[in-house]
């Protein structure tokens, strides 16, 4: 399988890695009758739960982005050595950024979401760039 597509897939793989620590987290929390029910009563979430949903809701709005732009590298067959670097830093970035939040230190999550961001605009821009 190309490259590009196991970055896919492998990016695909990182939203339970985003998910279940939130899921964990917010079942401590709130307990069994409240996650599993209809949820209608909006509910103050600990610090620690908050950070992990923001992380795994921000993971969503960027992988569509990667997932799409991968794609497109690997049906125009443009998928060349910056794309694969560019894919894997993306990769690399969005598995330090949920420690990063966690941890709470100023700065470093907006820098490595900027980073993985960028790699996702410079790969679009390469790409365009070709056409």
């Amino acid at each position: 399988m190309p490259v590009e597509l196991v970055q896919v897939l492998l990016a695909v793989a990182l939203v339970p890695a985003h998910f279940v620590p939130y899921a964990i987290v917010a079942n401590l929390h709130l307990g069994m009758d409240y996650t599993t029910g209809p949820r209608d009563e909006p509910v103050d979430l600990p610090p620690l739960c908050g950070r992990l949903k923001r992380a795994y809701e921000n993971y969503l709005e960027s992988l569509p982005w990667f997932a799409i732009v991968m794609i497109v590298a690997h049906l125009s067959e443009r998928a060349d050595g910056l794309i694969t670097t560019l894919g894997w830093v993306y990769l690399g970035l969005r598995v330090a950024y949920v420690p990063a939040y966690v941890s709470g230190v100023p700065l470093l999550r907006s820098v490595i979401w900027m980073f993985a961001t960028g790699a996702i605009f410079i790969a679009l821009v390469w790409l365009l760039i070709g056409v």
